[in-house]
Order: structure tokens, then C-alpha cells, then sequence
């Protein structure tokens, strides 16, 4: 297909072959909606795919065949609306992304072919300005060529976004409520990340593609003008604040889901016991019943049936040091689970939560588990033989010892610890074949897991927040998220 908007033809400069995705968001307007989904089934690119977003209508809103309806049974604003609509494109794999509001829609077959065609992986719906009397006078242009026109602003209209773009920087900051500047902030992101070349623009002759009712002050608004005005003051603030600070925050646009996981791996003997754990889950009951506001998920390789409150997940059993191999199925578990925001890996048996961390987890921030003692305890050389462990404990021997049955922090960052540690055993272990390794085995993954925690540097917490006092019977419990032994 061709498309010339005044004179102007436009070339190919990313490829069109990507999957369209149109995400409609509305609240309380049906009759709009309706209009609205006319237009777009009336000019729908072929193999679009359409989704509409029903932030909490009362009554619920209704979609024609082959348009696909996400619900929140209560209004969440929009910020939510529009982090779902990039959630259920996403998810659909479409490359090429369009978030409208209810109240605009297009007017001409191959509306969608400037934005996918341009090089900018981020373009909006603009108009300069109300089509009638009334004027805002809150932008002014800044470039004009023959493809594009840059703003000093932006409107919420019509966005578009190229994958890449929320790949790179997320989607909507919560941190913005329900709503106002959010857009605005996104775009801003986006720029400062040095993905486009104007952090407000449009192409050139959008008006022809493009009707909105908003523009033409021809709908009432879904959100009251005194609760506007309210997020406005509240919004504008931490916009100002961010816009000229070249902010580029990568926000995750996936609702929050928190993980507490554990294994129990008894399929072969415990290196400090000599003997094989018995797969009971009850002793798994006091750690699962603790944990709120997350799940519950135990990794294990012959246990029947999980602790009530938990999620049991099967694992191969794995010729491997268990106290490693944990890490191994950790790594592999949120690797196939990207829903989950913040992640908690702790010891099962001896463990339990005592107050929820997921409010006071900063981040960037890794936390940890520690002992009351040293690396120059003479338990971790006895235990740990190798050489790159004894090395270790000679640079560290005078800094507090850290406990490898707390870990938490962002998905990402627990993934790649967890990663971690699997790739310090499997390097041992090859040179160990290679003859370079000349000590006996490691019992256990304590040294491991301190190597490891020093990759990360300063990002590493731990600390009577993190946990009440190892072996102490729960001294510190009037603080501490968990409880170890």
C-alpha cells in the first residue's frame, strides 16, 4: 500500500510487516465506545489486532466479534488502563503499538502507515490546538519537516509506540496515580533514552487521518474537571521534576506479583547432613502459612503435595550438590515466570515471614541474609576447600559472613544472582576436570553466594530490617521482615 499525505510519499524506513495493535481505553461511555469501534473495524489494517480496556464501567462495557475485552471489575485510572493496554499487546506480540482514548478514531484507510513507516519508535496524535473558539494556547511547534512536526508538548489522544521503545524504558510510572502527565513522562523517557529524535511529535498531515472528539470539544470528559484539576497539582510537580533531568527509568508496565519460593530437594543425601531430608511437607508448613502477600511456590523433586498456602512445582532430580543445584531451579523457574515484580528465595524449613517487605523493598536494592560471625570462621575454609573459596575468605575474612537462605529483590536481579552462583559451581567444576582444582568439595554454597553478593556491590542490604538474628531464637522479631532460625 502507498500513502501520500500533501504531496508526500512515504518510504519504508523500519518495515511495516510487524503486527498492529490497537488498545481503545474507556470508562463510562458507551455510546462513545460504540462510535468509536465503528471507526476503527471500518479502517482496520489488516491483521490488526483490537483490544478495548474497560477501566470499571458500570455497566460493563460491550465489544463487537473479534474484538478482544480486558475488565477491571473497579476503575483503576488511567495510568492502569493504559499499562493494560500495552500488557495485552505486548503479550499478543505486536510490534507496532496504538493506544487511543474512546473518544478518537481513525477516518481514512491506512491511517496507521506514517507512524509504522517512520523511523521514531514513539509519535502521538497531536493538535496544536482546540478546533474552535476556545483556545489553550500550551504548545508551540518546534520542527516542522516533510515527514514530521515536533511540539513542546504532548496530548493523550492516539499514542504509538514501536516494541522496542517499551522494551527499552517500560511503560506508565504509577508513581503518577491515576493519571495526568503520564503520557508526557513516558515520552520523555523514551527520548532521554536516545530513541527519538523529539520527545513530542506526529507526522506530518495527521489531522487527515485522524478525528477527536476532544479536539472538538464535542464530548464530556471521563474524568470530572475537579478531580482533573486535582491530579494536575498533584502530577505536575514530579513531571517538572523529572523533564529536564534526563530521567530514563525503565518502569514495568505488568501488575505487581510478588514470589516467596523454596525448594526441597531430598532426591539425593545433604552434603552437611550425610543423610537424605525426608519429603515431608510439613516442615515446610510454618514458612508457607507465613508468607501474605505473595505466592507461595516450593521447588521440589519428590515431595507429593505442597504445605496448604503453597504452589507445588516439580523439578528434575540433577546430579549436583542440592545447596547449588537450588539455585539452578531458581534460576529456571523465574526465567519461565515473567509476571512476578518482586522475588524472595528463602530457606524452607527454618524460615518464616514475619511482616510483609514488598512496601519497603527499594529499588536497585538486593537483600541478603547474614550471620553473627566472620568469614574467619574457621568452619568456612573447613568447608569450603577450594581454592577461588580460600582466596575469598583471605580478602573477606574481617567482614560479616552472608547467609545464603534470604534473597530478594527485583525478578531481574534475583534471577541474576541465582545465575550467578550456577555459573561459579560450573566453573569450579571444570577446573576441577581440568586438574586445575586441586581441594576437595564445598558442602555447601555459603562462599558462593558471598562471591557472588560482591558482584553486586553496594546494591547488597542486609540487617536487622532483613531478618531477625541467625540461630538467635528471633531476637530483632520487632523489626525484621523474616525470621531465621
Amino acid at each position: 500500500m502507498q500513502v501520500t499525505i500533501d504531496g508526500i510519499q512515504y518510504a519504508p524506513a523500519r518495515g511495516s510487516s510487524g503486527r498492529i495493535g490497537i488498545a481503545v481505553s474507556t470508562h463510562n461511555r458507551a455510546k462513545v465506545l460504540k462510535s468509536t469501534l465503528d471507526q476503527h473495524l471500518k479502517h482496520l489494517p489488516a491483521g490488526a489486532l483490537v483490544v478495548v480496556i474497560d477501566d470499571g464501567s458500570k455497566p460493563a462495557a460491550v465489544v463487537p466479534d473479534g474484538v478482544q475485552l480486558v475488565r477491571h471489575d473497579q476503575s483503576l485510572g488511567i495510568v492502569a488502563a493504559k499499562n493494560a493496554s500495552l500488557l495485552a499487546l505486548m503479550d499478543a506480540g505486536c510490534e507496532h503499538l496504538f493506544l487511543w482514548d474512546d473518544d478518537a478514531w481513525p477516518v481514512a484507510d491506512g491511517w496507521h502507515m506514517p507512524y509504522v513507516e517512520s523511523p521514531e519508535p514513539h509519535l502521538a496524535y497531536q493538535f496544536l490546538d482546540l478546533a474552535g473558539p476556545k483556545k489553550l494556547k500550551d504548545m508551540t511547534v518546534l520542527h516542522r519537516d516533510e515527514q514530521h512536526i515536533a511540539y513542546t508538548g504532548q496530548r493523550g489522544v492516539m499514542l504509538y509506540y514501536h516494541r522496542s521503545a517499551i522494551e527499552r524504558v517500560g511503560g506508565f510510572d504509577p508513581v503518577y496515580g491515576r493519571g495526568m502527565y503520564e503520557h508526557g513522562d513516558l515520552a520523555l523517557r523514551i527520548h532521554n533514552a536516545g530513541l527519538t529524535t523529539w520527545a513530542f511529535a506526529d507526522v506530518v498531515g495527521s489531522e487527515r487521518l485522524i478525528y477527536s472528539l476532544d479536539e472538538h470539544e464535542a464530548v464530556e470528559r471521563s474524568v470530572p474537571q475537579s478531580d482533573r484539576a486535582q491530579l494536575v497539582r498533584r502530577n505536575a510537580g514530579i513531571y517538572s521534576g523529572r523533564r529536564d533531568s534526563g530521567y530514563t527509568g525503565f518502569v514495568d508496565y505488568r501488575p505487581c506479583k510478588n514470589l516467596v519460593l523454596t525448594t526441597l530437594l531430598t532426591s539425593r543425601p545433604d552434603p552437611q547432613r550425610g543423610v537424605r531430608m525426608k519429603a515431608d511437607a510439613s516442615m515446610l508448613s510454618t514458612w508457607a502459612s507465613s508468607v501474605k502477600g505473595a505466592d507461595a511456590v516450593v521447588l521440589a523433586d519428590d515431595l507429593k503435595a505442597a504445605p496448604s498456602g503453597a504452589r507445588l512445582v516439580a523439578v528434575d532430580d540433577v546430579d549436583m550438590n542440592p545447596y547449588f543445584r537450588r539455585w539452578l531451579h531458581i534460576y529456571h523457574f523465574l526465567r519461565d515466570h515473567p509476571e512476578y515484580t518482586h522475588v524472595w528465595c528463602t530457606d524452607g524449613t527454618d524460615v518464616e515471614m514475619l511482616r510483609q517487605p514488598w512496601q519497603g523493598m527499594e529499588q536497585g536494592c538486593i537483600y541478603v541474609g547474614s550471620e553473627p560471625t566472620l568469614y574467619s570462621d574457621p568452619w568456612a575454609r573447613k568447608s569450603h576447600p577450594e581454592a577461588l573459596y580460600d582466596g575469598f575468605i583471605d580478602q573477606h575474612s574481617q567482614e560479616v559472613m552472608l547467609n545464603a537462605g534470604l534473597l530478594g529483590g527485583s525478578r531481574a536481579d534475583v534471577m541474576a544472582f541465582a545465575h550467578g552462583i550456577v555459573r561459579l559451581y560450573y566453573r569450579i567444576e571444570s577446573w576441577r576436570f581440568w586438574k586445575m582444582e586441586k581441594g576437595g568439595h564445598a558442602v555447601g554454597d555459603m562462599m558462593a553466594f558471598g562471591i557472588v553478593a560482591k558482584m553486586f556491590g553496594e546494591r547488597v542490604q542486609t540487617g536487622p530490617q532483613v531478618h531477625t538474628v541467625f540461630k538467635s531464637n528471633g531476637i530483632g522479631k520487632e523489626l525484621a521482615w523474616w525470621r531465621h532460625k
